[in-house]
């Protein structure tokens, strides 16, 4: 009985995946794009004593193709960095991670039906979330806060076509327009970092 219930579940997911070919091949010239993302990022902040808002981090993106031309929605959730100190019996901890959603628009080139280089740009929201602590003589405090800036993400992306999965790999510079100083004067200022990330998906 077991045998008979996973050969028809077999049956019906290569049944399903037949008619999403089908229904790939209707949309003509148009193609549809959905995919995880896993990647890592550098530390924006210049002088490199802060905890690193980017490292590792996972998201997805989704998005339109009509004759090279795409258009898509990208979201990704960076882990971050934490950071501990101990001076003079004092002891501090800072913790930070981000998060960035937007929208990416591109042309890409395929050669052999199997490869597409694509030049693309990403717009959007770019937040960074941090919070800390510390003891001094035996007084515990801790805070944290949130800043949110527009970011641009201009990059190129490269994928290799496998039936209707696809995987890739995209290189960028993150531009963070609006990013406060790490230099304590609450100013802001623009401040870049580079990411890149493999994927994985599919094309209908």
């Amino acid at each position: 009985m077991r045998r008979f219930s996973v050969a028809l579940l077999a049956t019906a997911l290569g049944a399903g995946t037949l008619s999403i070919a089908r229904d790939a091949h209707a949309l003509g010239p148009i193609g549809l794009e959905i995919g995880a993302k896993a990647g890592a990022g550098s530390n924006p902040y210049s002088n490199g004593n802060d905890p690193n808002p980017l490292g590792f981090g996972i998201g997805a993106r989704g998005g339109v193709t009509f004759l090279g031309l795409y258009g898509g929605l990208n979201f990704m959730y960076y882990l971050g960095q934490s950071k501990n100190e101990t001076t003079d019996g004092s002891s501090f901890s800072e913790s930070v991670h981000s998060t960035q959603y937007g929208i990416e628009a591109g042309y890409g080139l395929t050669l052999l039906s199997l490869l597409t280089l694509r030049a693309q740009l990403g717009v959007g929201n770019f937040t960074v979330t941090s919070s800390g602590g510390g003891q001094v003589a035996g007084v515990s405090a801790s805070a944290s806060q949130s800043q949110s800036t527009l970011y641009l993400e201009p990059g190129v992306t490269a994928m290799v076509s496998l039936g209707i999965w696809f995987i890739g790999a995209d290189v960028n510079a993150l531009i963070l327009t609006g990013l406060k100083d790490d230099d304590g004067s609450g100013n802001s200022s623009t401040k870049s970092a580079l990411t890149f990330h493999g994927q994985l998906g599919l094309t209908f």
